[in-house]
């Protein structure tokens, strides 16, 4: 690795691992080598790749399993992967997903209070239909700050099957988190109840 005096040798580590990981080196849920031999690799201490690790970590980039190593995370499509059980608890089904559309709007109070952003702030709406055995399902929305994510294109998001985690990963170079998920039931709007082919009450 050659050094840039300007950058401080951790955030290049990063560039260096992340570099590594983009270009498929190490693959997901695969381990990479020991903090020793990157020190040696990068020509850097342990303690500078630990701290590069530790922000990779919770950059959602990499995670560590206890006295085993630090692995890549996946940045696959977790929703496109699930498996829809009926309730008899028999079979199982993927399910198709159709993107709608990626439109740039502002974020109203609510979605400014929940994105921590200011009121009115430009966001990419992201939305997919999804179905199984041919039911419609669900909607689902992504809503993306548009200063991260600048010139996102339907494209592109159409090239990946919609999968915004891995788009977000390869264009931007950022991580999608797992968060903690919450459901709340509420009224649909007639647009949606038309996609979801329901009765709006």
């Amino acid at each position: 690795m050659s050094k840039l005096a300007a950058i401080p040798l951790y955030r290049q580590v990063i560039r260096e691992v992340t570099t590594a990981v983009d270009a498929g080196e190490w693959g997901t849920d695969e381990s990479l080598p020991s903090e020793n031999d990157l020190a040696h690799r990068f020509g850097v201490s342990q303690g500078t790749v630990r701290k590069a690790l530790d922000v990779l970590v919770a950059d959602g980039v990499l995670y560590r399993r206890q006295g085993v190593g630090t692995f890549v995370s996946d940045a696959s499509d977790f929703l496109a992967q699930a498996l829809f059980v009926p309730l008899s608890g028999y079979g199982g089904e993927k399910p198709k997903i159709e993107m709608l559309g990626c439109v740039r709007i502002h974020a109203g109070e609510q979605l400014a209070e929940i994105l921590g952003l200011r009121r009115g702030a430009a966001l990419w709406q992201v939305r997919r239909l999804l179905r199984v055995a041919g039911a419609v399902i669900g909607l689902e929305e992504m809503f993306l700050p548009e200063a991260n994510f600048p010139n996102l294109e339907m494209r592109r998001i159409r090239e990946l099957r919609g999968n915004l985690r891995e788009l977000c990963w390869r264009d931007f170079g950022m991580r999608l988190k797992d968060g903690e998920i919450r459901y709340r039931a509420i009224p649909a709007a007639s647009a949606e109840a038309r996609l979801l082919q329901v009765e709006v009450h």
